[in-house]
């Protein structure tokens, strides 16, 4: 290497190593001689390294190549090393990204989410198969306890799972022609057990109106909903009642839900509710208080329906909006979704399919336009 290639390097924050396609070490600059303790001539000291170089010399693995380096005793930031082969015939890169405590904890997310759809999702629906199987068998006492212990279990452990595909990875997600009252019926009755816990009565306006179709996965749409209806029945005081108004806005149909809540609107709007396990800590005192009284109301949640809630609509191109009630106790939440086409580009249309886009396409300009004439008629 020249001298002024090397005062270059050595100028740097970052420890920079160079090797060979054998991992032997033909460069390293003073920061690097504090990271790597890499000696030129030697091979390089940590195995994973060396076998990431060799790894891409042999056509494995896509530069650059990301290996985590051991970090000290009970810090959470650490270095993270990238590898990258260099214009120069069998000679790598090594680099070190020094990694933050934000990026550490990202990364120990995503990698929990990984491993949680990698190992425990097929064992986490076996099991809720299994328990739907015995719940229909005649049982002892004591055999019903286990299956409503282990369906307790099982709810919570399908929820994790379902954030896991969420928020760690890009899920597929089909572009079905969907109607809101199929979706708003089924999500009713899969909630309908915890909405008759809690005394609720249904009030729905708009289910009737002829409302364009949405576009996307009816069962992941169907599930937000299904969150959405969960979340408020939760929150709801016992025998009020629950709000569901649709109405088309020319582009996007929207769902509005209000519930007289057991909780300062201006306190709920503050929380960061679309982030996952927001409510941990609340969650846990309120455990711990309704397990010490008896008759006391249960624990709502850790926090996890309205973040799954959320996802879901941002993987179909929505959004869900929070505002106030017109009074204290009353929350709104607003659901929109686009209306007339696909969100994504679909490759493939049979007949039909092209038929029922260019029959909602049409319908869809027809409602911009009425939108626009009754606006300009407002402003005469």
């Amino acid at each position: 290497m020249n001298a002024q290639m090397k005062i270059f390097f050595d100028a740097l924050s970052d420890g920079v190593a160079i090797v060979n396609k054998e991992g032997i070490v033909q460069y390293v600059n003073d920061p690097g001689n504090t990271v790597f303790s890499a000696k030129i001539g030697m091979p390089f000291p940590d195995p994973r390294i060396v076998k990431g170089v060799r790894d891409l010399a042999a056509g494995f693995g896509k530069a650059p190549l990301s290996v985590p380096l051991p970090t000290q005793l009970g810090s959470p930031a650490g270095c993270i090393a990238k590898l990258m082969p260099l214009p120069i015939a069998d000679q790598y890169a090594i680099v070190t990204h020094i990694q933050t405590e934000k990026q550490f904890y990202e990364m120990t997310l995503k990698n929990f989410y990984e491993f949680i759809r990698i190992d425990l999702a097929r064992p986490i629906h076996q099991f809720a198969q299994q328990l739907d199987f015995f719940s229909e068998e005649d049982s002892s006492p004591e055999m019903q306890g286990l299956v409503e212990n282990g369906k307790a279990i099982s709810e919570r452990l399908q929820r994790i799972e379902m954030l896991a595909e969420l928020f760690g990875t890009s899920p597929l997600v089909d572009q079905e022609r969907l109607l809101f009252e199929t979706m708003i019926t089924s999500a009713l009755n899969a909630e309908n057990k915890q909405l008759e816990s809690r005394g609720l009565e249904i009030y729905l306006d708009g289910l009737d109106a002829e409302l364009p179709p949405v576009y996307g996965s009816s069962i992941w749409l169907t599930r937000a909903l299904r969150e959405l209806i969960n979340n408020a029945a939760r929150h709801a005081l016992p025998k009020s009642r629950l709000e569901i108004v649709l109405r088309c806005t020319g582009t996007h149909v929207i769902l509005s839900l209000r519930n007289h809540g057991q909780f300062a609107s201006k306190s709920l709007l503050q929380k960061k509710l679309f982030v996952p396990f927001n409510q941990v800590e609340e969650y846990v005192k309120d455990k711990k208080s309704s397990g010490s009284k008896p008759g006391s109301t249960p624990a709502k949640g850790p926090g996890l329906g309205l973040p799954i809630c959320q996802q879901i609509l941002h993987l179909h191109g929505g959004r869900m909006t929070v505002v106030e009630g017109d009074g204290d106790d009353i929350i709104e939440f607003n659901l929109e979704l686009a209306t007339g086409a696909p969100v994504n580009d679909t490759q493939v249309l049979d007949a039909q399919q092209a038929q029922r886009y260019a029959h909602d396409m049409v319908a869809l300009m027809q409602r911009m336009q009425s939108a626009k004439a009754a606006q300009a008629a407002g402003k005469k």
